[in-house]
């Protein structure tokens, strides 16, 4: 978590923006769930939909965000995460293993090594390239760089809909 003055001035903040209820405050810290922003639900093939998946799996859980806008439980914010860190993150989740697997295979091929070889150096690839994002982003989130900030307030759900099904 970053101090407050340490935080972005959120007008100047090129963010991805999200919304957030406060469901918990503990101390200084207010415990806060991501809210699904897409339609899903209302589409008839919402079952089958990989974004309704993952939007239920955003859905529960919980990250802290310091309290110092003194929040209350039932608060619906808008948060914000860096455009840069947005793509940082995407980098070390996906290029990371992605480049070391095949970097694995390529050399076990370029070393005259047979098929299966080349599996198994591109399958010992990609699990040392998961190790190492997994550090990277351990560092990255213990450097503040991966919490999202508060931004402003949203307003209530009954204020903000405005989708219509025709």
């Amino acid at each position: 978590m970053q101090a407050e003055d340490d935080m972005p001035d959120p007008s100047n903040f090129a963010a991805v923006e999200g919304l957030a209820k406060v469901v918990a405050i503990e101390g200084a810290v207010a415990w806060l769930e991501p809210e699904q922003t897409t339609s899903c639900g209302g589409c008839a093939s919402s079952l089958a939909c990989g974004a309704s998946a993952f939007g239920n799996r955003l859905h529960a859980r919980r990250f802290p965000l310091d309290n110092v806008h003194e929040l209350k439980v039932g608060d619906r914010i808008v948060i914000g995460v860096q455009e840069s860190t947005l793509v940082t993150a995407s980098m070390t989740a996906y290029a990371i293993p992605l480049v070391t697997m095949l970097g694995g295979g390529i050399i076990a091929h370029l070393a005259g090594f047979g098929d299966g070889v080349a599996i198994l150096a591109s399958v010992a690839g990609l699990a040392a390239g998961l190790f190492l994002a997994r550090l990277r982003a351990k560092k990255l989130n213990a450097q503040g760089q991966l919490t999202p900030i508060y931004l402003r307030h949203a307003p209530s759900p009954a204020q903000s809909e405005s989708c219509e099904l025709n």
